[in-house]
């Protein structure tokens, strides 16, 4: 580890030397909304990264992580980096009581870290948010719930993660995820999300949509009513990718703004900016459809979250 800690909570990024500047990105903006932080930035890594001279006074931590058990079979995923984020509580769990875990391909908007930090979480190990089919299909039964026929249960994404890394560790978490690869390699859609939610099956604590809202594409009026603190880009089309603008356009210029500033040589690896002329009237209808047809439940959802800083136990 490099750099000393000040904090006895984290917030924590996992990847490799590929998407390092986007976990610096992040890291920029979770600076820039909590300037009265109280909590540490951690970047997990196997690679040999380097924190570049502008970001050392967000006092970064660079963790070396340890490598992946023997024997999962990870061949059809791009890295194995999306398993790192499974050893923080065991590897940081000495230094950090409370880890936020958060994905690179999130973009943020607002949010008091340092208070979901402190959530309380019952006895469960991990606070996290429902993935985003439970906004707009009732009784949602995920795919690895029916592939090994387990009763529907809630089922989150695993983007962020506020992990208690004594409850976590105590639980044997990481260990019962793994062996979920083992048992039910048929089932094993989305990596180490699949795996948690397997070995855990609802026995999380349920954060409010606003901290990994993953709905950006699909119902994208919603946040014009509904305060997000945290976009979560699911799937391959992604903003920094992307020049379709089905995100906004706001995003994409936000990411090439701050690489033209503080990392230019990855502005030529960032899209175009969309096509300016308005949308279509399909466009518009679209949208606008899903829109209505997702309303109700994706409204009695929000409502289960009045106040975006406590957990459902």
């Amino acid at each position: 580890m490099t750099a000393p800690q000040r904090h006895d909570t984290a917030v924590a990024l996992c990847c490799d030397q590929r998407f390092f500047p986007f976990a610096l990105f992040m890291i920029w903006q979770i600076a820039h909304h909590n300037p009265l932080r109280r909590f540490d930035f951690v970047i997990s890594s196997q690679d040999d990264l380097v924190v570049p001279d502008w970001a050392k006074q967000h006092g970064i931590v660079l963790h070396k992580t340890g490598a992946v058990p023997d024997g999962l079979d990870m061949r059809r995923y791009q890295s194995v980096a999306t398993l790192f984020r499974l050893m923080l509580a065991r590897e940081l769990g000495g230094r950090y009581r409370r880890i936020l875990y958060l994905d690179c391909d999130m973009f943020i908007e607002g949010g008091d870290f340092s208070r979901l930090l402190n959530l309380d979480l019952g006895p469960h190990p991990i606070g996290a948010v429902l993935d985003v089919p439970h906004l707009y299909v009732a009784d949602y039964r995920s795919k690895e719930f029916a592939a090994t026929g387990l009763a529907a249960k809630p089922y989150f994404n695993g983007g962020l993660q506020l992990i208690d890394t004594g409850a976590y560790v105590e639980q044997e978490v990481q260990q019962r995820a793994y062996a979920m690869i083992r048992k039910y390699p048929q089932a094993i859609f989305y990596s180490d999300q699949s795996m948690l939610n397997l070995a855990l099956h609802g026995g999380f604590a349920q954060l409010a949509p606003c901290w990994n809202w993953q709905a950006n594409g699909r119902l994208q009026l919603l946040p014009l009513r509904y305060p997000v603190f945290a976009h979560h880009f699911i799937g391959p089309k992604k903003p920094d990718r992307d020049g379709s603008g089905q995100h906004g356009a706001r995003f994409n210029q936000a990411y090439r703004n701050f690489f033209a500033s503080f990392m230019p040589e990855m502005l030529a690896k960032i899209a175009p900016p969309c096509d300016p002329a308005p949308m279509t009237l399909r466009e518009v209808v679209g949208i606008g459809v899903r829109h209505v047809m997702a309303a109700k439940l994706a409204a009695d959802l929000i409502a289960r979250f009045p106040d975006p800083y406590q957990a459902r136990l």
